[in-house]
């Protein structure tokens, strides 16, 4: 490369690159950052604690559904006196929810997924063999 001087006269700019093969560059920084196992599990934790919480609501909300009208026989806490129309009001509430619900649920589910195959990784945390 030649720096062009305000006199006009070509000097070779000096470059740390300049006729230094790739090789030679060294190793990338010792602060090179990493994947932290224990994070990502944190993660995955986190996202099923809250999966389980949708989960929850949303059976709570199709369970208080399913409980009006319900026949004086049938208890909502044993799903073993549940009659038809019951579980169809349950399921129906489930219908009429899913969109409230299940778009979250899926994307934590698919979070974890992504989460649990980068855990998987060995290169992903520095256990790289060679």
């Amino acid at each position: 490369m030649t720096h062009v001087t305000p006199s006009g006269a070509g000097a070779a700019a000096s470059s740390a690159f300049l006729g230094r093969p790739p090789s030679s560059m060294g190793p990338p920084p010792s602060g090179t950052p990493r994947l932290d196992p224990e994070q990502i599990r944190d993660r995955i934790a986190q996202h099923r604690a809250r999966l389980a919480e949708l989960e929850g609501a949303l059976v709570a909300a199709c369970e208080a559904a399913a409980a009006r009208h319900r026949a004086s026989a049938v208890r909502v806490e044993d799903r073993a006196t549940w009659d038809r129309p019951m579980w169809q009001r349950y399921l129906d509430a489930a219908t009429v929810l899913e969109p409230e619900y299940g778009p979250g649920m899926r994307d934590l589910l698919r979070d974890i997924d992504r989460l649990e195959r980068l855990l998987a990784l060995p290169a992903a945390y520095g256990r790289i063999a060679g």
